[in-house]
């Protein structure tokens, strides 16, 4: 089976094309703050002496006072940072998924472009307030 490729100085840099790169890249993030927050979790537990349930209580009550790890303010904050920044990044390669689903479903381009700036904006939305709720929490 012969296969057909062009070289990258015909091929174009298209919408398209930023968002296949976007996906790829995204995907490579979330691994690497997985991996990063597997790595601090153990780090975290090796120096303070915690166990598994202190690290969960930490997790989701961090301003609790019987919690040992609430002491530390620059873990929460480091905590926190993460979070933002994976929410960031899985949201905008959910983004990427719900276009491209739509752009199978809508032919017209006006239709294509209207649910891409809805879908945008929904999402900017939401991600406002999930900064909000967890900086503040």
């Amino acid at each position: 089976m012969a296969t057909r490729s062009l070289p990258l100085s015909k091929r174009g840099f298209k919408f398209e094309t930023i968002m296949w790169i976007f996906t790829r890249l995204t995907v490579i993030a979330m691994y690497a703050l997985l991996l990063a927050g597997l790595i601090g979790a153990l780090i975290l537990s090796a120096k303070t002496g915690a166990n598994l349930a202190d690290i969960l209580l930490w997790a989701f009550f961090p301003n609790s006072l019987a919690n040992p790890l609430s002491t530390a303010i620059w873990i929460t904050i480091l905590a926190k940072l993460m979070v933002l920044v994976f929410i960031m990044v899985v949201s905008g390669h959910g983004v990427h998924g719900v276009l491209e689903i739509l752009d199978d479903y809508f032919s017209s381009p006006n239709a294509q472009r209207w649910f891409r700036n809805f879908v945008i904006a929904y999402v900017l939305g939401a991600n406002v307030i999930a900064i909000y709720v967890i900086w503040r929490a």
